[in-house]
């Protein structure tokens, strides 16, 4: 135990297993952790005296070390736990019910913005433009309404890291959405989603704060590099297999060339979504455009990865801030939060 320490860095350890008939590999870049030690670097350089925990299941002795080390807060980096990403929320709930300050959304905002189609139902209830979609579950046949028009992309319902997208994600045909509903329930065992497929302009919008949040900076995905033969679509293998033609073809330009217009219009959908999955301190929304302009929301992510060289930091740098500026401000909030709540008594 660090007698001294005054917050944690709790991190899942274990890299994700493979599943059996995957097409989606574990690559080095899926198992480093690089977000960890910059991360604690920042909070030492900040004046904070942190303590790294690296999470593998949650047991008796995990929670007692907690409760031994009573951090201020914790910066909670755990978006599963041995290998569920369903145990995101609940190691949030956990750090809830031992009254320990934590940086990021709330367990329910993170259980809730796992499910992608309630949260599709979710922005369009709240009046927020989504892709047409429709959930297809295990043990049945794709079923599309009238006029839901091809081509169409088909992903698992409750994953992250765009796992279980790959080159035959977008289909023209209903031969290949029932190909790629089944892939998805065979390896995923979940829900497939099916989306109308938007042949325009991607965006990642990276947003910090709670009481009044901003957007740091807007990142355009550049797929004019992609090989011909693979769609404009951030497959897993163009997020993680940095040795891929699907990674080298799916380069980030940040800030975004966007008139002005048309960045107010995705700033207030990027704000509007946040606000309706209820997300704090950081998330990144995810936009798509079709062929007339108009802008659709992909998908909200209240946990992007936060290493020095992915989006978020380069949206931040865009935004005029530095590393450490985004990670400082992420604890503070944390730390606010924690101000406000009564001191916890355990009975144990």
């Amino acid at each position: 135990m660090m007698e001294t320490c005054d917050c944690v860095v709790v991190y899942k350890s274990a890299a994700t297993a493979e599943k059996a008939g995957s097409r989606e590999e574990s690559y080095p870049s899926t198992t480093a952790r690089e977000d960890v030690r910059a991360i604690a670097g920042s909070l030492a350089g900040g004046g904070y005296r942190p303590e790294v925990i690296a999470v593998g299941r949650v047991t008796a002795d995990l929670i007692r070390r907690l409760l031994e080390l009573a951090p201020r807060f914790a910066f909670n980096l755990c978006e599963e736990i041995d290998g569920d990403g369903r145990m995101e929320m609940a190691f949030a709930g956990l750090l809830e019910l031992l009254g320990i300050p934590f940086t990021g959304s709330d367990s329910f905002a993170l259980g809730l913005a796992l499910d992608k189609f309630r949260v599709k139902q979710l922005l369009e209830a709240e009046g927020i433009p989504v892709p047409r979609g429709v959930l297809c579950r295990p043990g049945s046949a794709p079923d599309l309404p009238p006029g839901m028009k091809f081509p169409v992309i088909v992903k698992p319902g409750r994953e992250d890291a765009s796992l279980g997208v790959n080159g035959d994600s977008v289909c023209s045909t209903a031969d290949e959405v029932g190909r790629q509903v089944r892939y998805i329930h065979d390896v995923y065992r979940q829900e497939a989603l099916v989306e109308e497929y938007l042949d325009g302009r991607e965006f990642n919008v990276s947003v910090i704060g709670e009481g009044a949040p901003e957007v740091l900076a807007i990142s355009e995905i550049d797929f004019s590099r992609l090989p011909a033969d693979e769609p404009k679509i951030v497959s897993y293998r163009a997020k993680w297999d940095e040795t891929s033609a699907q990674f080298g073809g799916t380069t980030p330009i940040c800030p975004a060339g966007i008139p002005g217009g048309m960045k107010e219009r995705i700033d207030s959908i990027a704000l509007a979504s946040y606000r309706a999955v209820g997300c704090r301190d950081y998330a990144r929304v995810d936009m798509r455009t079709d062929s007339t302009g108009a802008v659709y929301v992909l998908e909200v992510n209240p946990n992007p990865d936060l290493s020095p060289q992915a989006g978020f930091a380069g949206a931040a740098r865009a935004a005029g801030f530095s590393y450490a500026d985004i990670i400082l401000r992420i604890s503070a909030s944390a730390i606010a939060r924690g101000d406000r709540l009564e001191p916890a008594t355990y009975a144990f």
